[in-house]
């Protein structure tokens, strides 16, 4: 539901932004589009805390950080799975296959002005919180206990991966699954989702950061 809900949103919020003036592919139009994207994400964790829960996410769905081991675990692992993902680019452009990066380099538009800016702030702090609290929060306990916790796991990632399809190559799918199982790992074992938004953050930043100084 949070996922068609999430869906309607951006798509219409992209609608109005173009009707305004915006491009297809303008950084204007991608923000808004994150943004219908969290109504589904974030307002149904929202919904369910408020309703049947006890209105805390940091209670219902794990959305509180640890403290410093919580933030130094996830820089590793954001750094670390930022390095397996390149050197899986490299080995894919040897073979002259398609660009990872190519989504985000649509996304982010040219140049570095204010919808660079934007598309940053959305891609590094907004992302993360909303996809972990959606499919780390939500999805994965949800299907950890009705199919397994490692399947659940497994299924989680797999569906982080599928999601993220939109847009970017088919060889993008692995990788995504890689960064959903570490992070979902992580939220699995500490049951916070600290851990995992810090990692979450700190791959998107490496890769806003790469963006920006291709320019």
């Amino acid at each position: 539901m949070a996922f068609a809900v999430s869906i309607v949103a951006a798509t219409l919020l992209a609608g109005v932004a173009v009707s305004l003036g915006a491009g297809v592919n303008d950084p204007v139009t991608t923000t808004v589009s994150f943004l219908g994207e969290w109504v589904g994400f974030v307002g149904v964790p929202v919904f369910l805390s408020r309703t049947r829960g006890s209105g805390r996410l940091a209670t219902d769905f794990g959305l509180r950080l640890g403290g410093p081991g919580d933030l130094g675990v996830g820089l590793l692992v954001g750094f670390g799975l930022f390095g397996l993902v390149a050197a899986y680019s490299v080995v894919l452009r040897q073979f002259d296959h398609a660009n990872l990066g190519h989504e985000a380099q649509q996304l982010s538009g040219h140049g570095l002005g204010l919808g660079f800016a934007a598309f940053a702030l959305v891609a590094v702090v907004g992302a993360p919180i909303a996809e972990e609290l959606y499919f780390r929060g939500l999805i994965q306990p949800v299907l950890q206990r009705r199919i397994g916790a490692i399947a659940g796991w497994i299924a989680t990632s797999v569906i982080f991966g599928v999601v993220h399809l939109a847009g970017n190559p088919a060889e993008a799918v692995p990788p995504l699954v890689l960064v959903g199982l570490a992070v979902g790992l992580l939220a699995w074992r500490t049951g916070r989702l600290g851990p995992g938004i810090v990692a979450h953050m700190t791959f998107n930043g490496i890769t806003v950061a790469a963006l920006a100084l291709s320019r």
